[in-house]
């Protein structure tokens, strides 16, 4: 299912009207019943006799559709036929009549060529309907046809492909019901309307598998259709989200919706949700402060590049349910020209697994044909098989720059909290937290249970045995952690430190001006508070602290312990 969102929202976006204020893109899930099922019925069945699709024993039961649509975009134009004088733009065709087609214009993510095989392979039967406005010969005009795709077979001695049509048949040759008729029959299956002057595409997928998912036995079972339709929200999210994004005028390119049975359901906000926040912060980036990464012989851009840290979620959501990998990202989400996801390259993990990373390459516009001669049907990886020569030199190159890339940034983060502590920030991004800890506003923490700096001799005296965390405390927000005092025949002094985290350290001196984070007080197991950040403890004080932290808005907070042990001086 997540081909099918990554193929059919390519040809939407390909098929974008520039006029229009972004594209509209929904895939609704529904089970027809009673009147509206026979409907469907009475217009598909009996199905073609030689080809065993299916279609009676499949309306014997309770199928489900689903209807891609898109709106703002151009339709399905050109001719009916593949023999006619093709144009530019000729979409019917391709969808309809051609198979394989190759795309005709530059820095397009998709083509109704080889990619729209996900459409027919996602029904049980094979079976798709379309229905498409576009504009043609100086007016708008509606078409609807139903195709199929199966085997070849032999019938009275002829092979036949195995394609199929349900429309008016003239000369032979189906063609799609036309305007007025279409959208009557349009309305009656239950598609999703159209205004009269506007243009678009409604695919409705027959008899659609929804893929299964893991009862509570944990063995595989089909999915339910609000299953799937939250599974293919999260598919939007994580293939979709750089269009799904505002540019700077506040405008969008892609507008995603998904309903299941007429009940809307939400699609994730990228900019909302921590599992892919860092690929959003890193993507944001290019436009500011990326990295080019370069060929030296012969010399060229490869592409731009940028890479941001911030928390790993605290479990799975519904966002998660179709990312391409598992537990925190340590990838780097790789796209062209038209900013869809080509994939997610994995590089090395962070030391801290509450800690994550994401990572955008972007490849120069110079070498788009490249990079997209290098994708396969479906558009998921990049690979040289069939290439040769300079070009198979610049995917190649691309790759490994950004694994050397990924590598450079996981050992500075190492060597940065080397010392003090020897894990990466925690919080780097802190408006995540608010999705995590409810009480919460969008306010960060930073810490790990490592070895803190020393400024006296032998061994650590003290550690953080909890990482920091958001808490309500008399109803503000407050970062509370824990750290231990290891016993000691003398005094310990504890200096607890906070500072602002970055994502490759921490900063060492705030801004003229700035608000800074502040630790408010300590306090011991049997309920002492020590006004402050420095603490001594004696030999017979309680050995576990809680430390009490004022953030800042907007910002994460490293925490860190600096102990000086005193050998039993006061």
């Amino acid at each position: 299912m997540t081909v099918l969102v990554r193929e059919s929202a390519q040809n939407s976006l390909d098929a974008a009207d520039p006029d229009s204020s972004g594209v509209r893109y929904g895939v609704h899930l529904t089970q027809p019943e009673d009147e509206q099922l026979g409907r469907w019925q009475a217009l598909l069945c009996p199905g073609p006799s030689a080809a065993a699709l299916g279609v009676e024993e499949l309306f014997s039961g309770r199928p489900v559709i689903i209807t891609i649509s898109d709106r703002g975009t151009k339709g399905l134009g050109g001719p009916l036929h593949a023999d006619q004088a093709l144009e530019p733009g000729a979409d019917f065709v391709n969808l309809l009549r051609n198979i394989g087609e190759p795309p005709e214009q530059r820095f397009r993510g998709g083509t109704y060529g080889f990619g729209k095989g996900a459409l027919f392979t996602t029904s049980s039967i094979g079976t798709i309907l379309v229905r498409t406005r576009c504009r043609w010969q100086g007016r708008l005009q509606s078409r609807l046809i139903a195709a199929s795709l199966s085997s070849k077979f032999q019938r009275n001695g002829r092979v036949y492909t195995g394609r199929h049509w349900w429309g008016h048949v003239v000369d032979d040759v189906p063609d799609p019901l036309l305007d007025a008729e279409a959208d009557d029959l349009a309305a009656r299956l239950g598609l999703p309307p159209m205004p009269s002057d506007g243009r678009g595409t409604d695919i409705a997928i027959v008899g659609a598998q929804l893929g299964s998912a893991m009862g509570g036995d944990e063995e595989e079972r089909q999915r339910t259709v609000r299953e799937a339709a939250d599974y293919l929200a999260s598919a939007m999210m994580w293939n979709l989200w750089p269009l799904m994004l505002p540019d700077s005028a506040g405008n969008f390119s892609l507008h995603c919706h998904v309903s299941a049975d007429g009940v809307d359901v939400p699609v994730p906000n990228p900019d909302d949700e921590p599992s892919i926040r860092p690929f959003v912060d890193a993507y944001r980036a290019l436009d500011q402060t990326p990295t080019m990464l370069r060929r030296k012989r012969p010399a060229t851009v490869l592409g731009s590049y940028a890479v941001r840290a911030g928390i790993a979620p605290l479990h799975a959501t519904q966002a998660s349910l179709a990312a391409p990998f598992i537990g925190p990202s340590h990838h780097c989400a790789r796209m062209r020209a038209p900013r869809l996801i080509v994939d997610y390259l994995p590089g090395p993990r962070l030391a801290n697994d509450a800690v994550q990373y994401g990572a955008v390459f972007l490849a120069d516009l110079d070498h788009d044909r490249v990079f997209a001669d290098a994708e396969p049907p479906t558009h998921d990886a990049w690979v040289v098989n069939e290439l040769s020569g300079n070009e198979a030199s610049i995917v190649r190159r691309a790759e490994a720059e950004v694994r050397s890339a990924l590598e450079i940034y996981v050992e500075r983060q190492t060597d940065d909290v080397a010392g003090a502590s020897t894990q990466p920030p925690l919080g780097a991004l802190s408006s995540r937290l608010s999705a995590l800890i409810p009480t919460a506003s969008g306010l960060g923490a930073d810490g790990r249970t490592a070895a803190p700096s020393t400024g006296g001799r032998g061994a650590s005296a003290a550690w953080i045995t909890q990482a920091p965390r958001m808490m309500s405390i008399d109803g503000d927000s407050r970062i509370v952690t824990r750290f231990q005092v290891r016993p000691n025949p003398g005094k310990v002094t504890i200096h607890v430190v906070v500072s602002v985290a970055i994502d490759v350290g921490t900063e060492s001196e705030p801004p003229a001006g700035a608000d800074v984070p502040t630790v408010l007080e300590l306090r011991d197991a049997a309920g002492r508070v020590v006004p402050g950040d420095i603490v001594t403890v004696g030999p017979t004080d309680p050995r576990d602290w809680t430390v009490i932290v004022r953030p800042v808005s907007g910002a994460a907070a490293r925490v860190r312990l600096v102990v000086h042990e005193d050998g039993g001086e006061p």
